[in-house]
C-alpha cells in the first residue's frame, strides 16, 4: 500500500469514529446528573442524615433511661 491509501484509511477511520461519538458528551452528563439525583434521593442530605442519627440515639437513650 502506498502513502495515499494509508491517509485515506486514516481519514475514514477518524471520520467514522466521530460519527459514533456524536452526542456522547451529552449522554455522559445526563448519566452523571441522574446518578447524583438518585444518590440524593437514596441517601439525602448529609446534615439531615446526621440529625436523624442523633434523634434516634436520643430516643434510644430515653428508652434505656425509662427501663
Amino acid at each position: 500500500m502506498n502513502l495515499t491509501k494509508y491517509l485515506l484509511l486514516a481519514t475514514l477511520a477518524l471520520g467514522s469514529a466521530s460519527v459514533y461519538a456524536e452526542g456522547g458528551g451529552e449522554r455522559s452528563r445526563e448519566f452523571w446528573q441522574a446518578f447524583r439525583e438518585d444518590q440524593q434521593r437514596l441517601y439525602g442530605d448529609r446534615q439531615q442524615a446526621v440529625a436523624e442519627r442523633e434523634r434516634k440515639a436520643q430516643e434510644k437513650a430515653r428508652e434505656v433511661a425509662r427501663d
